[in-house]
């Protein structure tokens, strides 16, 4: 026997909002019975497919967020001791061992870049270790453009929770959405707890997602719900708009409550196992495929002020914008003065550490590639 309980906390602390808005547990109902299978991945070759999955590297402080923002403790690689194809599994393996500064190691993997989509019924048949305690696996979704929680995020299954520990830590977990309310970080959470533990075999996490609500499913037991459709009341524009997966396992955290290595007490090496992940949708919603791989080589970008047909204008909140500090002049061949009328105007500041002395406002970025 399973049973289901549902918490939620309103209350507003040192700027962090965690609410439920009027009618977000109501909407309309979602349908499946038109859906067809647009995309999957069963992790039957020989490695990782490249073609649908990236990865997150390091702890954090290479992005200025050291931890990942919640002190995990571990460091992030692609090394197949972490990341690896095994019998028809993806196999994600946390292990304790001193490396680059961090005495554990995991892997983090995403489809950002790769698969997006905005709607739809996504499902994964997935397997746990056990969890006691400290270790933290974790199935979820982010939005493809702007800065968290404005980019929105997903969480179909997040186990090892400190709020289980009085019960036991194997047999609950938690789905959630985190959200921008009008400036503010905006959290909805639910919780399944299973009598026996999830821990023993394999267990199928489902996402119905569609224009009025998110649902979250465990072996088809509808545990999360939560209404979407009234934006305008709810700021949650987040969630109508594409989104990206991934599949990690952390090592301690906030969100397990212990953060010093020697709170860990989860027997290591242990690995997260993913059968397979199915993505079904109704006509009309979105998926993005990216299967073309970067590309190598020398290319330039920028302008002289044009004039401007299509401008686009940075707000750091809806889009994101990658620059790079260590450009070299391209010399051979010889490039060819280029000038486009499809720009993007954005102010450097001194800690962007963009060179001065060919960035500088008013000059404006064109964002069609100028020599290869």
């Amino acid at each position: 026997m399973k049973t289901i309980t549902y918490s939620l906390n309103l209350l507003r602390s040192a700027g962090r909002l965690m609410l439920l808005l009027g009618g977000l547990l109501c909407g309309g109902q979602l349908s499946a019975s038109a859906q067809t299978l647009v995309w999957e991945e069963n992790f039957d070759g020989p490695t990782i497919n490249p073609d649908n999955w990236t990865f997150d590297f390091g702890d954090g402080c290479e992005r200025g967020n050291c931890g990942w923002g919640n002190q995990e403790l571990e460091y992030y690689t692609s090394r197949p001791e972490n990341a690896r194809i095994e019998n028809g599994n993806l196999r994600i393996e946390a292990r304790r061992e001193d490396f680059q500064g961090k005495p554990f190691t995991s892997a983090r993997l995403k489809t950002y870049g790769r698969v997006h989509f905005k709607y739809g019924t996504l499902e994964a048949r997935i397997k746990v270790p056990n969890l006691q305690n400290g270790l933290w696996p974790a199935f979820w979704m982010l939005g493809t453009t702007g800065t968290w929680p404005a980019s929105g995020e997903i969480d179909m299954m997040e186990m090892g929770a400190k709020t289980s520990y009085p019960d036991n830590v194997n047999n609950w977990a938690g789905a959630a959405v985190h959200w921008d309310y009008k400036g503010s970080q905006a959290d909805y959470e639910q919780v399944y707890k299973s009598a026996a533990a999830l821990t023993d075999d394999y267990h199928v996490y489902k996402l119905q997602w569609d224009a009025n609500l998110i649902k979250v499913f465990i072996d088809n037991v509808q545990f999360f719900s939560v209404g979407i459709s009234n934006v305008a009341v709810s700021d949650m524009e987040e969630f109508h708009k594409p989104q990206y997966v991934l599949l990690n396992l952390a090592v301690g955290g906030n969100y397990t409550g212990k953060m010093n290595p020697g709170d860990i007490t989860a027997t290591l090496p242990a690995a997260m196992l993913v059968d397979y992940l199915r993505l079904y949708q109704n006509p009309g919603d979105e998926l993005y495929l990216g299967k073309d791989h970067a590309f190598a080589g020398d290319y330039g970008v920028y302008s002289e002020r044009p004039a401007i047909v299509d401008k686009l204008v940075y707000d750091g909140q809806d889009a994101n914008l990658y620059y790079w500090n260590n450009l070299t002049n391209i010399t051979t061949p010889v490039p060819v003065p280029f000038e486009g009328s499809r720009c993007w105007p954005c102010t450097p500041t001194a800690a962007a550490g963009l060179a001065w002395e060919w960035i500088m406002w008013p000059r404006i970025w064109e964002t069609l590639p100028m020599a290869r």
